[in-house]
């Protein structure tokens, strides 16, 4: 009998994916170590969703976004606005460990290698798996 694919626990955002190609930015050319490029992924998501970060000057939430932008990691700007245990919370269980560890991550290290943009995966990858968790909710 074949062992069924794990569905996401909530619906798969383009934040998620979009965290998690950051952190493969971060692990493979920024060369920051497993904890430091999930505060990094999970950092980059939040800059580039949020319309106000509230408590913080314009002009630093300017230099985080720059900073962003340029893949820069001296300063280590992005420990303020994330971190391994919030990506763990955020990304990772949110949808589940295991959809995040036998097709999530499995999925965007693949286009990442395939050489693919952001862009080119975000809303497809999101196509197969949403529906298969509304399947789910609605006949449970």
């Amino acid at each position: 009998m074949p062992v069924a694919k794990p569905k996401p626990r909530d619906q798969i955002r383009r934040f998620d994916i979009f965290a998690e190609w950051n952190r493969l930015k971060a692990r493979e050319q920024l060369n920051l170590s497993e904890p430091n490029a999930r505060a990094y992924g999970l950092a980059v998501a939040k800059i580039v969703a949020a319309r106000k970060f509230h408590g913080y000057k314009p002009e630093q939430v300017s230099e985080w976004r720059r900073n962003a932008k340029k893949g820069q990691v001296t300063g280590a700007w992005w420990k303020h606005l994330g971190s391994s245990a919030e990506y763990d919370k955020k990304i990772i269980e949110r949808m589940g460990k295991t959809f995040y560890k036998r097709l999530f991550q499995p999925a965007i290290r693949r286009a990442w290698r395939e050489g693919l943009r952001y862009e080119d995966i975000r809303d497809t990858l999101r196509k197969q798996w949403n529906p298969r968790r509304r399947q789910v909710a609605t006949t449970s």
